[in-house]
């Protein structure tokens, strides 16, 4: 639904929150750890969260002034949970649950009908969208999510094996493990050394 380009990282985004290989995967990530959940491990806590996190991810360029950002987080926290619901079941090989798939294409089918949500062109892998209303973004994430779900190889759909962390693996062999090799890699290497090594 978006082009895929490296992200234009704002505070508070790192580019480390951004290794999902698609921006929906990405969206998924925006919790501490799905493994090993910790105290205050949310990402997107206020408005300002979501909107910077949808300017890393390229959703739009400049921050817009949203008319009502009261809710905006609530609203992004519930399409998160439903998209991570629904690629966790792939990355298991397991069946989509319904119930999260029936309200992510409710609430693109709501956006779409309000006209907050328009095709940018003929084709279907482009929208656009009025950023000042406040149903937008939740609107457009839930519609990626949609797309993402019958587009993207669900083979290459993985969960990092040590924080759970979604990613789309598009390494050659189709065998990476971990959400990032710098990260969860290393610290799972590291975790290893030390259960071998002598006392």
């Amino acid at each position: 639904m978006v082009t895929r380009m490296a992200p234009r990282v704002r505070p508070p985004w790192q580019e480390g929150h951004f290794v999902g290989g698609h921006p929906v995967l990405d969206l998924t990530n925006t919790v501490f750890s799905r493994t090993r959940p910790v105290e205050d491990g949310e990402l997107l806590k206020t408005a300002s969260d979501v909107l910077t996190w949808c300017a890393s991810a390229r959703l739009f360029d400049e921050i817009p002034s949203v008319a009502s950002a009261h809710g905006l987080a609530t609203d992004v926290r519930i399409v998160r949970e439903q998209v991570w619901a629904v690629f966790e079941a792939v990355a298991r090989g397991e069946e989509v649950p319904a119930e999260s798939l029936g309200a992510l294409m409710e609430r693109a089918g709501t956006g779409v009908r309000a006209g907050s949500v328009r095709q940018a062109g003929a084709a279907l892998d482009s929208v656009t969208a009025d950023w000042t209303e406040p149903d937008a973004v939740p609107a457009v994430l839930s519609l990626m999510a949609v797309h993402a779900l019958f587009t993207l190889p669900a083979d290459r759909i993985r969960a990092c094996g040590r924080c759970g962390w979604l990613f789309l693996d598009s390494s050659r062999g189709g065998r990476r493990r971990w959400c990032s090799m710098s990260t969860c890699g290393n610290r799972e290497k590291a975790s290893r050394h030390r259960q071998v090594s002598p006392p």
